[in-house]
């Protein structure tokens, strides 16, 4: 008895030994998987909701459609801007405009053919702290902006009087577009679902020479 106990012991030693790389995978794979989505909740909770971007619909707190009367509350006079056929492009800077650092560019026109209320139709942000719920911001990588979103094409090209590049990539269904400098986010875009960025009628970049 003492022999079959024994011999008992060693195959449930050795049943245990067999499975536990398996058990030990299945608990690292679990721990990672938790892990990962942490991560991705801590994330989404770092971006304070007045940066917060969502695609089609708002930067921060201007959203699209918005009446310009409440822009003007939240932001003050615009620093720069030009005006044609009802449409108005505004730009603000942080700092002061001399230092032109950080442009918050907005597009209105009239809401309705009435041309008594002007409304947001497509919003441009530049500062570091704009996020979208994944992320994705200035300073980000055009391969990662790409991943997040695969509708992204490149839709417009501009070069400045000193000869830099910046490229417009544009996910025309979701709303949503960022500048691309020396492959480099360098400002997002909001802007109507369906309709592209660059259908607006003053241009949004306008020290710049579209290519």
């Amino acid at each position: 008895m003492k022999r079959l106990n024994y011999f008992g012991a060693v195959l449930i030693g050795l049943s245990a030994a067999c499975q536990s790389p398996a058990s030990d995978k299945a608990q690292l794979d679990s721990a990672v998987t938790k892990q990962d989505t942490l991560v991705s909740e801590v994330r989404k909770e770092n971006v304070d909701s007045s940066k917060l971007v969502i695609a089609g619909k708002q930067a921060g707190r201007i959203y699209l459609g918005q009446y310009m009367e409440q822009v003007a509350e939240i932001l003050g006079r615009p620093d720069d801007g030009d005006a044609a056929m009802g449409s108005a492009l505004g730009i603000w800077y942080e700092g002061t405009p001399k230092d032109k650092r950080n442009p918050t560019v907005i597009f209105s026109s009239y809401r309705d053919s009435n041309m008594v209320i002007k409304a947001v139709k497509q919003v441009s942000v530049a500062a570091p702290e704009f996020r979208t719920a994944d992320g994705m911001g200035t300073g980000v990588k055009l391969a990662q902006l790409l991943k997040a979103y695969p509708s992204l094409k490149k839709t417009e090209s501009y070069v400045s009087a000193q000869k830099d590049t910046v490229m417009v990539y544009d996910s025309v269904a979701e709303g949503i577009a960022f500048d691309i400098k020396k492959d480099t986010c360098t400002a997002i875009t909001v802007h109507v679902k369906h309709r592209p960025a660059n259908a607006v009628y003053l241009p949004v970049h306008p020290d710049w020479k579209r290519l």
